[in-house]
This record gives structure tokens, sequence and C-alpha cells, in this order.
């Protein structure tokens, strides 16, 4: 009879540290930084501090794919698929390659166009709209 409870109780623990790590592991940062010196090398402006969770709440009637996207190889639209997030720089690279902005072009386009839009919506509060707007000196 103990045998039994040790193997239940072990099942049990095992499911709580498996439950534990994933979500650990898919837990999203609330705020990013972007430099991105990877692909620009040095920098001549500061990174931009991304506040993750306020982009959430303020596009909360959007979906994901605003930012998070990838282009159907059969339609060549672009499209969202849940659970396949990426950060900007997995696609986007320091050129523009046919369609696809070079990662310079697709922060700046996303950002500073979604921005603009919010203002003409006079519906709530947008974010910065110029360069010392995002790329702020700490």
């Amino acid at each position: 009879m103990a045998s039994k409870h040790s193997v239940v109780l072990s099942i049990v623990v095992v499911f709580i540290i498996c439950t534990v790590s994933w979500t650990v592991s898919t837990a999203q940062e609330d705020t990013y930084h972007f430099a991105n010196e990877d692909v620009y090398g040095n920098l001549r402006r500061p990174s931009v501090v991304y506040p993750h969770n306020v982009h959430e709440e303020a596009l909360a009637d959007e979906d994901c794919m605003t930012c998070h996207h990838d282009q159907d190889e059969n339609t060549g639209e672009l499209i969202y698929t849940e659970g396949e997030e990426q950060g900007c720089k997995e696609c986007h690279g320091d050129r523009k390659e046919g369609d696809k902005p070079a990662l310079r072009e697709a922060f700046h386009g996303s950002c500073t166009i979604c921005h603009r839009n919010m203002i003409k919506k006079k519906e709530q509060k947008s974010g910065p709209t110029t360069c010392g707007g995002c790329h702020q000196i700490k």
C-alpha cells in the first residue's frame, strides 16, 4: 500500500515540476531592450526600451500579427500563427530582401506608423513618434 502511495506521489511531483518548468519557459518578458548590435554593429543612438505589456494592452483589439507575422508560402500574405512568435530580427536582416524590409525599416515603419495612426484616431494615448522618443539617453 505504501508503494502505491509513493508512485502516486511521484507522479504528482513530476507533474508539478513539468507544469512549473513549462510555465517559466513560455513566460514572456514585460520589457525588451532592442539594440540588435549583431545586426547593426555599433549603435549611433541608444537602444530602445520596449514595454511589451503596454503594447499588448494598447493593441488588445488587434491580434499579435501587428508585430508577429510570417509570410504564407502559398499566398505571400502576412499571417500570424499562435505559439510561433519570434522577434523581428529572426526574419528581418540588415538589408531589404524583396518585399521584406530591413530590420531598421521594419521597426521604424511599424512603430511610428502605428503611433501616428493612434494620434489621428485620438482613441488612446500614443507612443513616441520622434527618434529621441524611443531612443532615450539614460
